[in-house]
């Protein structure tokens, strides 16, 4: 089987780039013909190896180039990118010839060319924001007129998508917020590495791990550890992570007198060994597509506090027996729920050990034996 995937890059330290990298090497090992076609790689080295046996190629539209200048030239070179980039991939993908095309919605605005690509390959699409965060009408609440052109955008967007073969989610919850689709299929992020060591729980460290942005909230995970260090003055925050956010977290770090407590570290590829250092893994996304993070530092056997966010902490925490879910938002119920494994070691051994059964549901062969089912059962 013949496999095209078309995505923006593989250039980040994230979750993303991560599980994606990981599919794509897993279809190639599998035996499948796998191409990567990016288009704002660039120069950037590719953050997670692909396999030799993949096949790669960059076609060089890189839209976020766009600066300077008036908005008149702004939207010129838009739509020049928009041709080239069409030009460009058809013409690549009419070599390939592909069985099955697949890509991502962080390329909603082009989904009308992606979605008439030349050709009879089937085509899905890989959604990895929930629906709200997705749709830009919600970047416009109260102001009516951007409010309602955005959401004639969105309109536009969904009729886009419904042009797939199908729609695939990584939450039940978000599968249910496109009741307009009739072909959604929900299939979670795959464990991306399984480590031979697990952590011993015991080194007085809570770790979290993402994007140094609102999404994130890390904002509130700052007051959350104000709670926390005042009551276990000996344990440390460790977050890794990279963003625009980060100077405004630094600060805030230090007006709280939190800059011996919390360590703003960059991402790593080695965000495994980190999970190993650490007995506690927090979360305080404001929402996310997932939660990868947690099924990683869940098989390090290590167990998770996170706040009730849309979507994926529900789905992956079971909570009070290998971690803690509690309302989105709440500082206090955060602090405490830290707090509470912090103090029961027993209790925290106990859901390490929970989480280390219970993540194994998203074992690789559980999940890609999905993938290959849903490339194969149309042809």
């Amino acid at each position: 089987m013949r496999i095209v995937y078309i995505i923006k890059y593989i250039a980040q330290l994230g979750g993303l780039d991560r599980v994606m990298s990981y599919k794509i090497n897993y279809m190639a090992q599998q035996g499948h013909d796998v191409h990567v076609i990016t288009y704002e790689q660039g120069q950037h080295p590719i953050s997670f190896p692909l396999d030799e046996r993949v096949h790669y190629c960059d076609i060089d539209v890189r839209f976020f180039t766009r600066h300077g200048g008036g908005l008149l030239k702004r939207v010129k070179q838009y739509f020049d990118m928009r041709r080239t980039f069409k030009q460009r991939l058809y013409d690549k993908v009419r070599e390939i010839e592909p069985d099955v095309i697949v890509t991502l919605t962080d390329s909603y605005t082009l989904l009308d060319i992606l979605m008439h690509i030349p050709g009879r390959a089937y085509r899905v699409i890989e959604s990895h924001v929930e629906r709200g965060s997705f749709q830009k009408r919600s970047d416009f609440k109260g102001r009516f007129g951007l409010y309602q052109i955005a959401a004639l955008f969105d309109k536009y967007i969904t009729r886009q998508i419904k042009r797939a073969d199908c729609f695939v989610t990584l939450t039940q919850h978000d599968a249910e917020n496109w009741p307009e689709l009739k072909h959604v299929k929900v299939i979670p992020n795959p464990l991306s590495y399984v480590p031979e060591k697990k952590s011993t729980l015991e080194n007085k460290i809570v770790v979290s791990a993402g994007r140094l942005e609102d999404q994130k909230g890390y904002d509130m995970l700052v007051d959350v550890w104000k709670i926390v260090n005042e009551r276990h003055p000996d344990w440390h925050l460790n977050v890794f992570g990279d963003g625009g956010n980060r100077d405004a977290l630094e600060r805030k770090t230090a007006e709280l007198h939190l800059q011996d407590s919390i360590s703003w570290e960059h991402s790593t590829p080695q965000i495994f060994d980190r999970y190993l250092e650490g007995s506690i893994y927090v979360m305080s996304s404001r929402f996310e597509g997932f939660g990868l993070v947690l099924t990683e530092a869940m098989s390090c056997g290590v167990p998770c506090v996170s706040f009730d966010c849309p979507y994926g902490p529900s789905d992956i925490i079971k909570d009070g027996e290998d971690g803690f879910l509690v309302p989105l938002g709440d500082v206090q119920a955060l602090a405490d729920a830290l707090c509470k494994l912090i103090e029961n070691d027993t209790l925290r051994k106990k859901m390490g050990q929970a989480a280390l059964c219970n993540v194994q549901r998203y074992a690789p062969a559980n999940i890609m034996r999905q993938w290959e089912t849903l490339f194969t059962q149309h042809k």
